[in-house]
């Protein structure tokens, strides 16, 4: 909500968020438009974040039934993140999201981004509830839900069998960032002063996931489920 890591405490960018929901799962032009704000009228915030690890840059909005109401839903539940594939170093990803915002517009519908996991995914990256997924990403695509995915239909399973598996995908968690290193490039350097340059920032092409488990413990401890109802429905008034 506010474009930087929760720690910086920096105010939020904007009040509203902007959701649109297909009334029609054939003509996918019919679209639904809605624009939910993100304070309710006491001033409270209506989403919640990580208990567990609060400098997750990962916010949860709980969504109303009037909102979506006589619209096509098709959601990630729990049972998405429980697959049979075998997630490992080099297995393929995809990415859903807005690149610099670009997606179908007559459609409603986002980018498919590929890459593949490019840590261990079972091992907590810098003792983050994270892993690394190596993509060409680009600002737009965080909040991206990231699936494994067997694009040939052949897959390794949990117990190490080689199975056959039209369109699987399982749910591993939401991409956030991208990895950047600065360097100094020095424009001169002279004998009795400072060194004079600029810093370039650089993309390493390796991205950040909160994996699916904090995103599920963040959905679960919502808490007071019907508080934030009131806090939505009353901000929707």
């Amino acid at each position: 909500m506010t474009g930087s890591p929760p720690r910086e405490n920096k105010p939020c960018v904007g009040d509203t968020i902007g959701l649109q929901f297909h009334v029609s799962d054939t003509e996918l032009g019919r679209i639904k438009t809605v624009r939910l704000p993100l304070f309710a009228k006491s001033g409270k915030p209506i989403w919640i974040t990580s208990s567990s690890y609060p400098d997750a840059d990962v916010a949860v909005v709980p969504l109303v039934s009037p909102l979506y109401q006589d619209c096509k839903i098709i959601y990630i539940s729990a049972g998405w993140a429980k697959g049979d594939l075998k997630v490992r170093p080099t297995t393929n990803v995809a990415l859903i999201g807005y690149p610099y915002g670009f997606y179908d517009t007559r459609n409603a519908l986002p980018i498919w981004k590929t890459g593949s996991v490019a840590s261990e995914p079972e091992v907590d990256f810098d003792g983050k509830p994270l892993f690394l997924v190596d993509v060409s990403a680009f600002p737009g695509m965080s909040g991206s839900p990231v699936f494994g995915v067997s694009p040939h239909g052949v897959y390794e399973s949990k117990d190490g069998a080689i199975k056959m598996g039209a369109n699987l995908k399982t749910f591993l968690g939401i991409y956030a960032s991208m990895q950047i290193v600065r360097r100094k490039k020095y424009l001169e350097e002279m004998a009795f002063g400072d060194r004079l340059g600029i810093v370039n920032n650089e993309s390493l092409e390796i991205g950040h996931v909160w994996k699916a488990r904090l995103i599920l413990e963040t959905v679960a401890n919502i808490g007071n489920v019907r508080e934030h109802q009131e806090a939505i429905l009353e901000s929707l008034l």
